[in-house]
């Protein structure tokens, strides 16, 4: 108690803020809903960008849902971490079936995602039987983990593969529980190339045993647990320097549907976690913690719930909330493709012309967040006006916008082939009527059936 009494002093005394040039925070979401109430928390205080952690089950393959929640975190500035899934059968998750994994992967294949990094985690705690078909089998998991994380990479190389966070508390007990050094060992000995696949370790880092732990504590037990990880692989053989993403952590509370005297009160597990906070913070392997969970209080997660059974926070935690974070920064895809375009049907040489074009976002980018220009890129006789985009309009993905430019053609500068164009797009090509003819047409269907219906007819 009096080492608990210290730690609070000292968090009483230090400054609130993740000192560093990114920010680690995020939540873990239980339902896609979420966002709503949790997007503010996550970004709070000068954050960008922070971090979700979600479960996507075989049963909720509902593409609507998943790409608004897609967009939801693209216009909220969240990074998504999904959690592959299957269904529940009897008091244990079903272990999935390789028509299970092509399904979940072609189905996240067929998103559009919020940037380029896509996180996704290979199942949950595969070391415990009810979360594997009833028993633990290292070998079977990294069997179907393999050709998850192979069959991503092949649909889409910006898929970043998590492990399967451990349950680092399990005994040797099977088929209930493996010890996560025993599961870690049989899946090396049996395909080392699993590790190779990952691109960041998934750690449950809680507290144990009990989940009242000091963030003082040491070892695979302690909210350091993904140190003892790392060291674990490596000592086993595993030459990858795998980057960390603690997907699971945190202080379960007192409060409750009913007191559990067990735990601390909300009043110390929020300054406990604004204290690991800190310490993971300074560790440049932990890339996010999105500590369980931010809405689920009724049983058997009220104690860990950040929401209580009202809708708002635990009063204690806007500690948490006000902490002074940094934005973090994303790589987006900012694709377009013409829709429509309209130009007059008879263009004379050396004229000036205003045309409209419809461009639709077909990337991750939001226009408007993203500003840019697309110049010209028009034959050497035609001066064609950039096309830019400003913070005036959002344009979100899957949307489109109509956009006037300026044309001309020039009479004094031949070319053999005229179009217009700018970078990254088609070419709209332009026909003379005759060969040293001053005016243009656009060279489309419609006019090139209406010359050979006029060319038939007049034979």
């Amino acid at each position: 108690m009096w080492i608990l009494l210290f730690f609070l002093l000292l968090i009483a005394k230090s400054n609130p803020i993740l000192a560093s040039d990114r920010s680690i925070f995020g939540l873990h979401l239980s339902q896609t809903s979420d966002i709503d109430s949790s997007k503010n928390i996550i970004n709070s205080n000068g954050g960008d960008w922070g971090y979700v952690t979600i479960v996507l089950r075989t049963d909720q393959l509902n593409f609507q849902m998943w790409q608004d929640f897609m967009n939801n975190c693209r216009l909220n500035h969240l990074t998504p971490i999904i959690r592959l899934a299957t269904i529940m059968e009897k008091d244990y998750w079903k272990k999935p079936e390789y028509s299970d994994i092509d399904n979940l992967t072609n189905f996240l294949a067929s998103l559009n995602w919020p940037h380029s990094r896509q996180i996704v985690t290979l199942f949950n705690e595969p070391n415990q039987g009810k979360e594997w078909g009833g028993g633990v089998d290292a070998k079977s998991y990294a069997d179907l983990a393999l050709y998850t994380a192979k069959r991503l990479k092949n649909l889409n190389p910006n898929f970043y593969i998590l492990s399967g966070g451990l349950d680092l508390a399990a005994p040797s007990k099977p088929p209930n529980f493996e010890s996560a050094g025993s599961f870690y060992q049989q899946i090396y000995q049996y395909k080392p190339e699993y590790f190779d696949l990952l691109d960041a370790l998934a750690s449950h880092s809680y507290p144990n045993h009990g989940f009242v732990g000091s963030p003082n504590d040491q070892g695979q037990h302690s909210i350091r647990g993904y140190q003892w990880e790392l060291a674990f692989l490596k000592k086993l053989g595993v030459k990858k320097e795998l980057p960390v993403i603690i997907s699971e952590t945190g202080w379960p509370h007192r409060e409750g549907e009913s007191q559990n005297r067990s735990f601390y009160t909300s009043k110390v597990t929020s300054s406990l976690l604004l204290t690991a906070l800190n310490l993971w913070q300074q560790d440049s392997r932990v890339l996010a913690v999105t500590p369980f969970i931010f809405n689920f209080p009724y049983p058997p997660f009220d104690h860990f719930s950040w929401l209580q059974i009202d809708g708002t926070i635990y009063p204690e935690y806007q500690k948490v909330v006000n902490l002074v974070k940094n934005p973090n920064s994303v790589t987006q895809t900012n694709t377009f493709q013409v829709k429509q375009i309209n130009l007059p049907l008879i263009i004379f040489a050396d004229t000036p012309y205003t045309a409209t074009m419809e461009l639709e976002n077909i990337g991750q980018a939001i226009w408007g967040e993203t500003t840019f220009c697309l110049n010209s890129a028009s034959s050497i006789n035609i001066t064609t006006s950039s096309v830019c985009f400003d913070k005036t309009r959002l344009i979100l993905p899957g949307q489109s916008i109509k956009i006037n430019f300026d044309f001309k053609i020039d009479s004094n500068s031949p070319s053999q082939e005229s179009y217009i164009s700018w970078d990254k797009l088609p070419h709209f090509n332009l026909s003379a009527f005759s060969p040293n003819s001053r005016i243009y047409r656009p060279k489309t269907d419609l006019w090139e059936k209406l010359t050979e219906f006029f060319q038939r007819f007049f034979k």
